[in-house]
C-alpha cells in the first residue's frame, strides 16, 4: 500500500499502526492518561475530545492539547470530535464543528485532525485544504454503526475523501454476518491494489468484525486501533492482546 511519513512514523507501511484512544471528561484525566499512554509502545494517541467535557472553551482545549503534546513525545497525536451523527458524543453544529478543528490545527499540536466526510459536506476540501496549509495530515472518516453497505458504496466513499484530499480516508462499519466482514476486507483490499494515492484505515467493528482489526497489513488498512482501559468503539483489542497478534501476522 502507500505510504505517509508523520512524525517519523510512516503509516502505510509493515505492520498497521496502533492508536489507542482517550476518552476521558476532565482536563486532569485526558492528561493523566496521556501520560499513562506514553509509556506504552503505541504508534499514536488519540484524543477523542468529544468526550472532554471543555471541548468548546478555547482555553482548556489549548491546555490540553498542549498538555498532551509535551507527554507524548514523538508519538503521533490524533485529535477527534465525533459528532453524534458519526456515534460520537457531540452535539456540534457545522459552525461549532469548523470552530473545534481550526482550534486544533493553529495549536500545533496535533499531527493528524480527525474531520468527518459526510457531515463536514460541501465544507470538507476546504477544511482538508487549510489542515494542510497548517502542517496537519487528515484522517477523513465515515462511520455507520448499523450496517455495512455494499462493497461498491465503500470504495465509492473512500474514493471521494481520497479526491477531496484527505491523507488517510477511514471508514468504520457494523457488520451484521460474515459476508458483511468479508465485503469489508474486499474493499479495503480493492482500496490498496487500485486506488493506492493514499494509505486508508478500515475496520468492521464488534465481536464479529475483530478480525478485521488484526490482519491490516494483509489486507491494506495501515492503522487500527487498541484500547488500554476504555475502549472508543465495539470490538477494540486490548493492546497487550493486540500487538504480539500484529508481530507475529507481520509480512517481513
Amino acid at each position: 500500500m502507500s505510504c505517509i511519513t508523520v512524525r517519523g512514523c510512516r503509516v502505510g507501511e509493515g505492520r498497521p499502526k496502533i492508536i489507542l484512544p482517550i476518552v476521558e471528561q476532565t482536563e486532569s484525566a485526558v492528561l493523566e492518561q496521556g501520560q499513562a499512554f506514553a509509556g506504552l509502545k503505541v504508534d499514536c494517541v488519540e484524543f477523542r475530545a468529544d468526550w472532554f467535557e471543555g471541548w468548546r472553551d478555547s482555553a482548556a482545549l489549548s491546555r490540553c492539547l498542549t498538555g498532551l503534546r509535551q507527554v507524548l513525545g514523538d508519538t503521533l497525536l490524533l485529535v477527534t470530535l465525533r459528532t453524534r451523527a458519526e456515534g460520537g458524543e457531540a452535539d456540534a453544529s457545522l459552525e461549532e464543528y469548523t470552530t473545534f478543528c481550526r482550534r486544533v490545527w493553529e495549536s500545533g499540536c496535533a499531527d493528524l485532525l480527525d474531520i468527518e466526510f459526510l457531515p463536514a459536506g460541501d465544507a470538507l476540501p476546504g477544511l482538508i485544504a487549510e489542515a494542510h496549509a497548517h502542517g496537519v495530515k487528515v484522517v477523513c472518516s465515515s462511520h455507520d454503526f448499523a450496517q455495512t453497505p455494499s462493497r461498491a458504496e465503500m470504495v465509492s466513499r473512500l474514493c471521494a475523501m481520497q479526491t477531496a484530499g484527505a491523507d488517510l480516508p477511514k471508514l468504520a462499519v457494523m457488520p451484521q454476518n460474515r459476508r458483511d466482514v468479508l465485503a469489508l476486507l474486499e474493499a479495503t483490499a480493492e482500496m490498496a491494489d487500485l486506488h493506492p494515492e493514499t494509505p486508508v484505515i478500515t475496520m468492521s467493528m464488534g465481536a464479529l468484525g475483530g478480525v478485521s482489526r488484526i490482519c491490516g497489513e494483509a489486507m491494506g488498512s495501515a492503522m487500527t486501533f487498541a484500547c488500554a482501559g476504555k475502549a472508543s468503539a465495539p470490538g477494540q483489542i486490548e493492546l497487550d492482546v493486540l500487538a504480539p497478534i500484529l508481530d507475529r501476522l507481520a509480512l517481513s
